[in-house]
């Protein structure tokens, strides 16, 4: 199963569309977050940023992740992410560089958005 099928809103449902009970329940934002960084660190260790199609569905698993009050850098790393083929080695290491720095945040922001409020 590809990123995209796994790990985009769209493949879980929507909101207002009553679910069809064959596709998985729609991923609340902490699960959000918790893919996106398993599929980092899916494509970082298997070296794949060079390949335009596994950006583009780290792409598109990132793209809900701009709801999110991470800022303009989700979409920056979108936009990087859909640059096409061949990306230059400066946007490749600045890439791997923000991805690094992310898994944190996302890590952090997952574990805030699961707790339950006091």
């Amino acid at each position: 199963m590809s990123l995209r099928r796994s790990y985009s809103r769209e493949a879980a449902g929507t909101r207002g569309v009553p679910p069809d009970p064959a596709l998985p329940a729609p991923l609340s934002d902490a699960e959000l977050c918790e893919r996106a960084v398993q599929a980092i660190w899916r494509s970082l260790d298997a070296h794949e940023l060079i390949d335009e199609a596994v950006r583009d569905e780290l792409a598109m698993v990132l793209e809900p992740l701009t709801a999110l009050p991470l800022g303009p850098r989700a979409q920056r790393l979108i936009d990087t992410l859909r640059l096409p083929d061949p990306i230059d080695p400066a946007h490749l290491y600045w890439l791997t560089r923000r991805l690094l720095t992310l898994v944190p945040e996302l890590q952090a922001t997952a574990m805030a958005l699961s707790k339950p409020p006091v």
